[in-house]
């Protein structure tokens, strides 16, 4: 499944990072993975947000497609 892109917000002020944070729990609600916050230097912080992978339902192969066809008469362990 392919991942989204984790979503980095740089030099936010100490006041806001809950901010920030309660925001991104609306938008991504059950979709959220993990929040980071990260204390660079002085007093600036970083919040890294990833979100869970996006679902997708997988095609059905057409016939054959990576599968082995099996001979009449051949052996039960064989195949062709």
């Amino acid at each position: 499944m392919p991942r989204r892109q984790t979503t980095v917000e740089r030099d936010i002020p100490l006041f806001i990072v809950p901010h920030m944070i309660m925001t991104r729990i609306r938008r991504h609600g059950e979709n959220l993975e993990r929040v980071i916050v990260r204390k660079p230097d002085s007093h600036y912080y970083n919040i890294s947000i990833r979100t869970r992978p996006v679902k997708r339902e997988l095609k059905e192969r057409g016939a054959g497609a990576g599968t082995s066809a099996r001979v009449c008469g051949a052996d039960e362990g064989e195949r062709v």
